[in-house]
């Protein structure tokens, strides 16, 4: 029966090799497309056939396979328990570890890449047929993109004006903020890993430019001291040219970032940068917080996590970034996400992308056997000046907390979370002995109600005072955030900010957004122009 079982695998890996290479006809000769069969087109397109994950069996190391390379996925650790009592009934932030069984679940994940790229099919043999120690086997797909959408015709880099601050709730008169820089605010992104925001930008500005951003939020005056965090970089998108068949013409720059990650990049650098975080901790770092900004997606629909009701139906990679979240939320990290945007036509666009969409779609689970208190994460939506939805938002893609996403160079979802993870972090850094749930209830509390009244339409009821009813669609704002937490953490009145001095720009910083833009159905989380993104793929027009 085991022999049978494993000839199916193997069948069904080769025949969804094959598919790969039958769906990649040239450009010209492609005929019109119905959207199952885009679907199909853009799985292949963003899936490499030299790099797999795969999912060993618990306390098993990764099989050895002839014919590919392998290496464990996230650093191996042994399980960590606190340094006393269970588990499970520790309240105290400092001894709060992941549980053993989290850290066996990430030990599990193993990644194989083809040693040689001219054997394939029959010539080389699968890993799950080589060893049952394998339970899953899945392509790796470069299916992490950006979620934003750049303005063409904007300058690299215009610093972040008053209009923006303002509509980020940011007052004239400064906040009275702790400055401890006791949170760590990180942005997994384009940027380059990096303490602190590098001099430069990356291959994409977009990394850069949220970084910034934060930069004028998180901190006091325009002399940008006192600030409330430490902001950091870690690169989770570093493909600059991604080739499905051929790793060859895959390239990747670690040194100054790139367009798109593979769904591997994002759970290996929040894996690292929580790891930096805790060991800078461990050596009597002052940053006793973390927050990641994960302002990038991928959409559940092509590559899974969406739909499924257990974490093992998820294909290996998408597994592995959910498994990665969980190992951060136990350290009590507060993790951000966008939303989503709209993507090219035809392209579907309905509902929000992943993994935001896991606020309140995340699989069902328990731990210490007991149900998920807290979310997962919190997912963003990006608004215009005038409070609305942003035009390229996603239909049915509404999150209960929402800010301004229109920049100078980017507008998005992605823009919005910047806006928002800035904001947990001030509250954070001067109320620090809050729960990261504790932070985002306060954000939500306090937000605005939007000017023609939406309701989310997702959310999370785990650990906030929302109901099982669809609760309003609030605007996040920095100064009335900060208000609400003085106030209700023991300040009078007279202590805390009124927040009279922000006044309302009535105007749209860039005027109306355009509509998603029309072309091919990509795999990639876009809208963005083709320049600077550029994944190359065989199949894809030549450039002029």
């Amino acid at each position: 029966m085991r022999r049978l079982l494993l000839l199916l695998i193997a069948s069904w890996l080769a025949i969804g090799m094959s598919s790969c290479t039958a769906l990649r006809l040239p450009y010209s000769e492609r005929r019109p497309v119905t959207r199952l069969d885009n679907a199909r087109a853009d799985t292949a397109k963003a899936c490499a056939e030299w790099r797999w994950i795969g999912i060993s069996r618990p306390r098993s190391r990764c099989p050895e396979a002839p014919g590919w390379t392998v290496r464990p996925l996230f650093p191996q650790l042994a399980p960590v328990l606190p340094s006393s009592g269970d588990y499970c009934e520790k309240r105290d932030y400092s001894e709060r570890v992941p549980g053993p069984e989290l850290i066996q679940e990430l030990n599990r994940f193993c990644v194989y890449e083809v040693a040689d790229p001219n054997k394939r099919g029959k010539a080389l043999p699968f890993p799950p047929a080589a060893s049952a120690e394998l339970v899953r086997f899945d392509r790796d797909c470069a299916a992490l993109a950006t979620s934003a959408d750049q303005d063409p015709g904007a300058k690299p880099w215009t610093p972040v004006g008053e209009d923006f601050l303002v509509q980020a709730g940011k007052p004239e008169l400064p906040l009275p903020i702790k400055g401890r820089m006791g949170v760590r605010l990180a942005f997994l992104d384009t940027q380059p890993t990096y303490e602190g925001i590098s001099e430069k930008s990356g291959n994409s500005p977009h990394g850069y430019v949220l970084a910034n951003i934060a930069r004028k939020l998180i901190c006091i005056s325009e002399s940008e001291g006192p600030c409330a965090a430490q902001i950091t970089t870690q690169l989770a998108l570093p493909i600059i040219n991604f080739n499905a068949k051929d790793p060859s013409l895959n390239e990747r720059d670690l040194v100054h970032g790139g367009y798109l990650g593979m769904q591997s990049d994002l759970a290996a650098a929040i894996r690292n940068e929580v790891d930096s975080w805790w060991e800078d901790r461990q050596r009597g770092g002052a940053q006793r917080h973390l927050v990641l900004n994960l302002s990038l997606a991928w959409d559940g629909k092509l590559f899974g996590g969406l739909n499924e009701k257990q974490i093992a139906d998820m294909r290996a990679g998408t597994q592995a970034v959910y498994q990665a979240l969980q190992y951060a939320t136990s350290f009590d990290v507060l993790v951000l996400a966008a939303a989503g945007n709209q993507k090219r036509d035809p392209c579907e666009s309905y509902g929000p992308l992943l993994p935001g969409a896991w606020e309140s779609q995340a699989p069902q689970e328990e731990s210490c056997g007991k149900p998920r208190v807290w979310p997962l994460l919190y997912a963003v939506g990006g608004l215009q000046a005038d409070s609305l939805p942003l035009g390229n938002a996603r239909v049915g893609g509404m999150p209960r907390c929402a800010a301004y996403g229109e920049s100078i160079l980017y507008t998005g979802s992605s823009v919005a979370t910047a806006v928002a993870s800035s904001i947990a972090a001030v509250v954070w850094d001067s109320f620090p002995h809050l729960h990261y749930y504790e932070v985002m209830d306060i954000l939500y509390r306090s937000g605005d109600g939007l000017k023609q009244p939406t309701l989310a339409s997702f959310w999370s009821e785990a650990g906030s005072s929302v109901t099982s009813t669809p609760p309003p669609v609030h605007k996040l704002s920095l100064c009335k955030a900060f208000r609400e937490a003085c106030l209700s953490n023991g300040g009078g009145p007279g202590s805390c900010p009124t927040c009279d001095s922000l006044r309302e720009v009535r105007r749209s910083v860039r005027g109306e957004v355009s509509p998603a833009m029309k072309g091919s159905c990509e795999p990639w989380v876009f809208p963005q122009p083709d320049d600077p993104p550029r994944p190359n793929c065989a199949g894809c027009p030549p450039k002029d």
